[in-house]
């Protein structure tokens, strides 16, 4: 659950699963709808990154591979790959890595100065979201 700092209102309620994805599912979801103003679909459906820290080879090294999904830019990809990162790109079925989610979130229309309600469910599972009142 997330409220605004102002008053302390509802803003949203959301969750994404994923294993080692989740924590960085949940700031990738929150940071979508707070800093870009995506809608809940909008958030849900932005390609994702996970931080992937693969098992070592004997005495070296966590495998740190960024693994970016389909439809990230190729300039981020290639950004990336210039900063010295392993990259993958992710594709199909195995964009389950990224996670599943779904949002519920509640505002006040600018123009109209009422309550809506607006939700989400990701496109990676077979979930469904929904506000009921």
């Amino acid at each position: 659950m997330v409220t605004n700092q102002a008053d302390g209102s509802l803003h949203s309620a959301f969750g994404v699963m994923g294993g080692f994805m989740q924590p960085q599912g949940h700031v990738q979801v929150l940071l979508g709808q707070i800093v870009a103003g995506l809608t809940p679909q909008q958030t849900l459906d932005a390609p994702r990154v996970c931080i992937v820290a693969g098992l070592p080879e004997k005495d070296a090294d966590f495998d740190w591979t960024v693994s970016v999904e389909e439809g990230m830019p190729e300039e981020t990809v290639e950004g990336l790959r210039k900063l010295g990162h392993k990259v993958e790109v992710v594709t199909g079925s195995e964009r389950g890595l990224f996670g599943r989610g779904q949002i519920i979130r509640y505002h006040v229309d600018p123009i109209e100065g009422t309550g809506v309600w607006s939700a989400g469910s990701d496109m990676r599972g077979d979930g469904g979201a929904y506000p009921a009142l």
